[in-house]
């Protein structure tokens, strides 16, 4: 009888040993520049734990998909009087997302339970969904994030918030056993297979990276260098010499329309070498991309019709109206492409932070943004001062036709732009 009950009891002992590795805790923890997000599963119940780390937090918003539009969302924020808020919305498009009554899976705010190793003063949300029923296991689900410095004006479920100010991609794999985040005194610790904010200048960069990075030289460097170069040559030049338009026309078009093509080309290949979250056009920045693209295009079209133009004119006779209206559209319209450069270079560099949790792709990117953007602007409108000067020289130009000129160097004689003038 002695020898049989210890059997018995070696036999659940055993069990027990083998119970968890099937009942271990599953999930994983993930950091970004902004946020820290701990995912876990257990007995179907998803936890989120999510810690901002930024110095002042309006609101945050955890995301069931891939992208603002058509997905549902989970927004906390703490109030005044230290209670916290939980608003389950959902967004048809990239507006302000609204309030829903009966979400497919409802949320409720619990206790965190793990301690991230950020600084003392964050404060960290936690709340329980079900677990995706249409999601296998095996494949990482896709979360997206987003926060505000501005919280909402009241703690009702449907106030208003403001519009973010960061948003990123974040996946999960609840297959996985989950491992505890190591708190530690001044870490800003990623997680599983995510280094730090300041490690990460260490790394080796990944293809998608690389092709970020790629992707980033060449459009900045022609949308913010080349661009800006060719609209200072055309703003100064003519005011010295008829011959500005060749360099204009080589520095606009000649160079900066290869290099910028390419640089475009490659941000559908960024997409698609990402892991996950695969869609294109899927956020403004891409969007908005192809619209600066496409009136690029159609500034160098016009720039060239001017200049066509203007040679059948100066045929005719003295070109008594130097700047008629295609002239004034196309001076403003390359400065504004100019001007929205700067901001969608400055929304390249936030996703590239969104995107790799790396932090600010280089210690100077932003104050290099900051100043070449003061200074181009600065140059540009000072060269109007020399308006004056520039009118009297187009005045004195202008000549009587030359009936003869058939090829392309006598129209560039009736311009004043051929070398041997």
């Amino acid at each position: 009888m002695r020898l049989s009950y210890l059997h018995a009891l070696l036999g659940c002992f055993l069990r027990l040993q083998s119970i968890p590795s099937s009942w271990a805790l599953k999930g994983e923890y993930v950091c970004r520049t902004a946020v820290c997000v701990v995912a876990t599963v257990e007995n179907d119940v998803v936890t989120y734990e999510v810690t901002p780390r930024v110095p002042q937090l309006g609101w945050v918003a955890v995301g069931f998909g891939e992208h603002m539009a058509g997905t549902h969302s989970v927004i906390l924020w703490k109030n005044a009087d230290g209670t916290t808020t939980l608003s389950q919305r959902y967004a048809d498009g990239y507006s302000e997302p609204k309030l829903v009554d009966s979400p497919p899976r409802l949320a409720k705010l619990v206790e965190p339970k793990h301690l991230l190793p950020t600084s003392a003063s964050s404060t960290t949300f936690a709340f329980q969904v079900s677990a995706n029923s249409n999601s296998s296991n095996a494949t990482p689900e896709n979360h997206i994030f987003a926060f505000s410095e501005i919280p909402p004006k009241d703690k009702s479920p449907s106030a208003s918030i403001s519009r973010h100010q960061q948003t990123g991609y974040m996946s999960f794999n609840f297959a996985k056993d989950f491992v505890a985040p190591k708190a530690s005194s001044g870490s800003h610790s990623t997680g599983q297979g995510h280094a730090s904010t300041h490690e990460n200048y260490g790394l080796k960069y990944s293809r998608m990276e690389k092709l970020i990075i790629l992707h980033a030289l060449l459009v900045s460097f022609g949308f913010l260098v080349l661009l800006p170069a060719g609209s200072l040559i055309g703003r100064y030049g003519r005011v010295y010499t008829p011959r500005w338009f060749k360099l204009h026309w080589t520095t606009n078009f000649g160079i900066a329309g290869p290099v910028i093509t390419l640089g475009a080309l490659l941000g559908p290949a960024v997409v698609w070498s990402k892991q996950s979250f695969r869609t294109h056009l899927a956020n403004g920045h891409e969007r908005f991309g192809v619209v600066l693209l496409l009136v690029y295009y159609a500034q160098v079209y016009l720039g060239r019709y001017i200049h066509a133009r203007r040679n059948q004119l100066a045929k005719q006779g003295p070109i008594k109206a130097p700047h008629p209206p295609l002239n004034i559209l196309h001076i403003v319209l390359g400065v504004s492409i100019i001007g929205l450069s700067f901001f969608q270079v400055r929304s390249g560099l936030q996703w590239w932070e969104a995107l790799t949790g790396r932090g600010a792709i280089t210690p100077w990117a932003w104050p290099l943004w900051h100043i070449w953007g003061l200074v181009f602007f600065v140059a540009y409108f000072v060269g109007y001062a020399f308006l004056p000067r520039q009118l009297r020289m187009e005045r004195e130009a202008a000549y009587a036709p030359v009936p003869e000129a058939d090829g392309p160097l006598d129209e560039r004689r009736l311009l004043g732009e051929d070398n041997d003038a």
